[in-house]
């Protein structure tokens, strides 16, 4: 059975696949009860997991300097859906946000939107009440109307006393590919580049569309998230060879709903973090 075996479980079994490119670490499984966001203060096992990878993340925002601009840029991704991009772009943010950084979160899977249903009104205290304009306009409404400004298309959000903001998708257009091309994408990159400390971006699943190669250059890292017991060993080679071929650039992964059992090293949690660190980072 173990031969056969060709999934993710867990940071570990990753790594050996992952090879010479970082894994910033793991997200646990979670039962119909737990909280799917996470909350200022916040010390759930999903939130020390979460911060565990900020750590990670900002040590490569640190080490890896970009061409240009901030290095800020973060694409999340997956093989395909349902694995739980939209799930890390949403905690990701908050638990970036809890430190008191200025965190956009921007839905750029802009034929499957899913970020929405992440901050359903049960959990959102304000949401920018002041201009309902921006819950009609989203990504796709900036990218192809020209009087609609990056102003317009911002949501102010507190959600469990985090202070987001969020570019919500917009409407599902009949042409996504050809609107991910327009100019106005990399204008507004490089403008929240510059007023945020962090732009997180889900993007659409790379397996899946050609969405997420076409706005790649932008990204300064791109997290793919993968998930345990689902995601099969070939589904990582595919982002391996992208970035060995110079199709995507900052490659890093995480792993999703890991079981409690397999979490950490030997299931303890945090354990050999500190000393797997200088194997990870061989750039």
């Amino acid at each position: 059975h173990e031969l056969l075996d060709n999934k993710v479980h867990n940071m570990h079994s990753l790594e050996k696949m992952a090879k010479e490119i970082p894994v910033l670490g793991e997200l646990p499984k979670l039962s119909k009860k737990d909280q799917k966001m996470v909350i200022k203060e916040d010390r759930s096992i999903l939130a020390e997991s979460l911060r565990i990878i900020r750590t990670n993340l900002d040590y490569l925002i640190k080490t890896k300097r970009a061409e240009s601009g901030n290095n800020n840029i973060i694409y999340v991704t997956s093989s395909v859906p349902g694995e739980g991009k939209t799930f890390l772009s949403s905690n990701l943010s908050m638990i970036l946000a809890s430190t008191n950084k200025k965190v956009l979160l921007v839905g750029a899977d802009i034929r499957n939107p899913k970020i929405y249903s992440f901050f359903n009104s049960n959990n959102i205290d304000k949401l920018n009440k002041q201009n309902s304009r921006n819950r009609d306009l989203g990504l796709t409404e900036f990218l192809y109307d020209d009087t609609v400004g990056i102003a317009d298309i911002i949501n102010p959000m507190v959600v469990f006393q985090n202070t987001i903001d969020v570019i919500l998708s917009g409407k599902i257009p009949p042409n996504p590919s050809e609107l991910l091309m327009s100019s106005r994408l990399r204008d507004l990159f490089s403008k929240v580049s510059d007023d945020y400390d962090y732009v997180i971006v889900d993007t659409a699943p790379l397996m899946v569309v050609s969405d997420t190669m076409l706005i790649s250059e932008y990204a300064n890292h791109l997290i793919y998230v993968t998930r345990a017991g689902v995601t099969e060993e070939k589904a990582i080679e595919f982002p391996l060879k992208l970035q060995e071929e110079g199709k995507i650039k900052g490659l890093c992964f995480v792993v999703n709903d890991v079981k409690a059992s397999n979490l950490g090293y030997g299931g303890k949690y945090g354990y050999g973090y500190g000393k797997s660190i200088k194997k990870w980072w061989k750039f």
